[in-house]
């Protein structure tokens, strides 16, 4: 009885809901049909089909690990990260770093957003889609006049 209480076993078609459900496939005779997932506030994850453990007590089948061992990134000692099986991810390494691998970053902030750094460097182009205001003056069609060609420049104005 107790010999399987906790099994590695294959978890396919996670189905999303207040609880997340799957179909645990362990033993040729051990499969279990809507087996819950839960998992801890503030993080959630939809792997569909993975590896993992199930816990069975009492005829209650629950999932208590998830992984997708083929896909799982390679990490240093000590790093951690949260990733995708395309392989984008944030991961938080040795020195303070966070690194942001993607293809595309997105930010939504209704609020602003906030640098609190003494620089930013680009590798690439940088381009805006409306103006820039700097020092509270707009670039986009921002003239000078009285401009003096040579090696004059417009601060002295």
């Amino acid at each position: 009885m107790w010999a399987n209480l906790m099994r590695w076993v294959r978890i396919r078609g996670l189905t999303e809901g207040k609880m997340q459900k799957g179909r645990v496939e362990g033993l040729p005779n051990d499969v279990r049909d809507a087996a819950q997932r839960p998992q801890d506030y503030g993080f959630a994850g939809n792997p569909v089909d993975g590896q993992g453990l199930k816990l069975e007590i009492g005829g209650h089948t629950v999932i208590i690990r998830m992984d997708r061992v083929a896909e799982r990134p390679h990490l240093a000692a000590y790093e951690v990260a949260v990733w995708h099986k395309e392989g984008h991810m944030v991961r938080l390494k040795a020195g303070r770093i966070v690194q942001v691998d993607c293809d595309q970053f997105v930010v939504n902030a209704s609020a602003g957003v906030v640098f609190n750094t003494p620089a930013v460097t680009a590798s690439g182009a940088m381009a805006a889609a409306t103006s820039l205001k700097v020092g509270g003056k707009e670039v986009l069609g921002h003239n000078h006049g009285s401009v003096q060609r040579g090696s004059d420049s417009t601060a002295n104005f």
